[in-house]
């Protein structure tokens, strides 16, 4: 018996290393890897979904938009590819939340994808190289932040890698191939997110440049004509998202005299530029090793310019008061890192470091995926503003999912025929899911005691608002305002009631 299993295991053995032989696999594992890792939050997280911004926006856009329809300025604005898809499986009657729990695991599957074959066929890596940048681009724990909750992002991701490896395709030799190949990818970035779509026009630019200093004038007439559909597609969503439907009145922040730098809580520009260095160390220290040994001679002027980019937009805008999201860009450095870090970890020559420093990388994407906020290795907890300190959690820990259901059960037999329910955007998703959301009113990020007084001056005089118990609030707001009184409580989750004074 033991010799028949014996040989069973190395029947096994030896089939999985002729599979993982075959050049045909790597594709399939760079698909499949960042799929299932991406999934098992998703598997542990129950019934209920991953991501704030999956919850806190995705969810209660979608919803909203279907029952009572969207203007054209308004979809237009967000950069409307990924809803286009989210509405399109939920309207014909897939829940929501499947939808994107499912979905949430496929982006990150496809990204994975796109990025072997920009290494591979792109780059002439070997089909082993382009799946190490792939576990790089997708499993470091900075990639999996932007996979939790960026969804829309990860969509624009996807297809700037398509552009990449189309852009330096053979279409010099065939030019109706950059019309037929580049142009779509490029209007694809567009609608699916902005900041993929600044990244996208940056290697345009340089790429434009260079063949002018070249003298290559046809194909910088190619590459700008393709681009031209493009650009006035996202001076129309820019146009949308700033003149049309502004995010922050620019009244709301005339007495700060620090722009945007008060949203973030900064009291200066020094203290936003701190912050946002101490964001950057924090998240590529533990690549920083490899990067610095793998950019040196690296000959992809594309991925060179995106890390500059990103650079230039994390710090310029303190400098002139304007700080929307810079974190963001900070995260989307991990894309052509990842790259500089594989010819880097191929290069290094300090093998015990290289075998500590591998180790540290696998047990940061690890703990960040398996263990729960109450349980979340420290270091991801030094910026929760940016990073949250799990992936299992979405506006509230796992472990308060359960409560804040009961919690709105309660709400929704308690409203009587005049009750309305005040929500934060960390439960306007939650309430859509389980209320009527006619007796719902968001109050996004504004403080609740102004928002309360103001639904109460204009009729409403039974108002009930969802949030943490006094202490252990999240997202700013450790204890609520005395004119909220707790009138139930599911653990650490209560509702209070509005009580005038």
């Amino acid at each position: 018996m033991k010799t028949t299993k014996s040989g069973l295991w190395l029947g096994l053995k030896e089939m999985l290393s002729t599979a993982v032989a075959r050049s045909e696999a790597f594709p399939l594992l760079a698909f499949l890897i960042p799929l299932v890792v991406r999934a098992i939050p998703e598997i542990l997280m129950g019934p209920f979904v991953v991501g704030f911004d999956t919850l806190g926006y995705y969810v209660p856009n979608t919803l909203v938009w279907l029952n009572d329809g969207v203007g054209f300025w308004n979809f237009l604005a967000v950069a409307p590819l990924f809803y286009v898809l989210l509405m399109g499986v939920t309207s014909v009657g897939v829940p929501i939340v499947v939808s994107l729990k499912v979905m949430s695991p496929l982006l990150l599957g496809f990204l994975g994808i796109a990025v072997y074959f920009y290494a591979n066929k792109t780059l002439a890596w070997s089909p082993r190289k382009s799946l190490l940048v792939v576990l790089f681009a997708t499993l470091y724990f900075v990639a999996l932040r932007v996979s939790w909750d960026m969804l829309r992002c990860e969509l624009g991701l996807i297809f700037l890698f398509v552009f990449l490896a189309f852009l330096r395709g053979d279409w010099r030799e065939k030019p109706w191939k950059c019309y037929a190949l580049l142009l779509p990818s490029m209007v694809f970035v567009v609608l699916s997110h902005q900041l993929a779509s600044v990244i996208m026009f940056a290697i345009v630019s340089v790429v434009v440049l260079q063949n002018l200093f070249r003298r290559e004038y046809a194909a910088v007439r190619d590459l700008v004509l393709s681009a031209l559909p493009s650009v006035v597609l996202f001076g129309l969503v820019v146009y949308a998202d700033f003149a049309v439907l502004p995010s922050v009145s620019a009244a709301s922040l005339a007495g700060s005299g620090l722009g945007w730098l008060s949203l973030f809580g900064f009291s200066s520009v020094f203290e936003g530029v701190t912050d946002t260095l101490g964001f950057l160390f924090y998240c590529y220290l533990p690549l920083l090793p490899f990067v610095f040994v793998g950019i040196r001679g690296f000959r992809s002027l594309e991925l060179k310019v995106w890390s500059i980019w990103c650079l230039i937009a994390v710090l310029f805008p303190f400098f002139l008061s304007f700080a929307p999201l810079g974190y963001r860009w900070t995260l989307l450095m991990v894309f052509p890192l990842a790259f500089f870090a594989v010819e880097g970890f191929r290069r290094f020559n300090f093998r015990r470091l290289k075998i500590i420093l591998s180790g540290v990388l696998v047990f940061l994407s690890f703990s960040f995926v398996l263990l729960p906020a109450g349980m979340a290795f420290p270091y991801f907890r030094l910026f929760p503003n940016y990073v949250p300190s799990s992936m299992l959690q979405n506006s509230v820990a796992l472990s308060d999912c359960g409560d804040v259901v009961r919690a709105l059960a309660w709400v929704n037999g308690s409203l009587g025929s005049d009750g309305v329910l005040l929500v934060h955007d960390a439960f306007y998703g939650w309430s859509l899911l389980y209320l009527d959301r006619s007796r719902v009113v968001c109050y996004g990020y504004e403080n609740p005691q102004t928002a309360a007084r103001e639904m109460f001056a204009d009729g409403y005089h039974r108002l009930f608002l969802v949030w943490w118990v006094a202490g252990e609030g999240w997202h700013g707001w450790s204890t609520l305002p005395s004119c909220f009184v707790e009138v139930y409580r599911s653990n650490r989750i209560a509702i209070y009631e509005y009580v005038e004074a």
